[in-house]
């Protein structure tokens, strides 16, 4: 069963994957307007959800006690975890970086109130990269980091957990109050 950890932000995954597709979709029709409002709410979701597990998950985890980190019981050791949450920062970086070129691009084209194929084709290029990393991302993310809450903390410690990060996946920017589009 998945601890309450698990569920919110792989449920967070699954809808922002939906968002990356029909983001993708939108680019592949050269619309251009929707495609731009898509990839700015999927840059402040994907964002929320990054500070989500920065300032949350990965702390918990980073601190917890050494001596829990077995590596046995679905538990790495205390470096094979060090080492997964320095790559899912890492990760955290490119996806930050990479969109907000991609947004600088979009609005370049706005600003030239055009939208030229060859600029679309190439945020395209670098959303479809970013996709792939970003589905690799999640399965370690899904098949690890999510799962060891439940195996080094007691429940009311998860449950805080969850709490503190449903909170900063609701919080998003004032420009998206509605909980969608702007």
């Amino acid at each position: 069963m998945k601890n309450p950890v698990e569920s919110l932000l792989e449920d967070d995954h699954e809808s922002l994957a939906q968002l990356l597709t029909e983001l993708d979709g939108e680019l592949a029709k050269h619309n251009f307007p929707h495609a731009f409002e898509l990839l700015d709410l999927f840059w402040a979701r994907l964002a929320v959800h990054i500070r989500a597990e920065n300032l949350h998950l990965f702390p918990a985890l980073a601190n917890a006690r050494a001596s829990l980190f077995t590596g046995t019981g679905g538990l790495p050791t205390r470096d094979e975890a060090h080492t997964l949450l320095l790559q899912l920062r890492s990760d955290h970086n490119f996806f930050m970086k990479e969109l907000s070129e991609m947004i600088k691009t979009m609005r370049e084209i706005a600003d030239n109130q055009r939208a030229p194929a060859k600029e679309i084709e190439g945020v395209r290029k670098r959303m479809i990269i970013i996709k792939k990393r970003l589905e690799t991302h999640n399965q370690l993310e899904e098949e690890q980091a999510y799962t060891w809450p439940s195996l080094l903390f007691d429940e009311p410690m998860v449950a805080r957990l969850s709490e503190h990060l449903r909170h900063e996946l609701e919080n998003l920017p004032p420009r998206f109050s509605n909980g969608g589009l702007p």
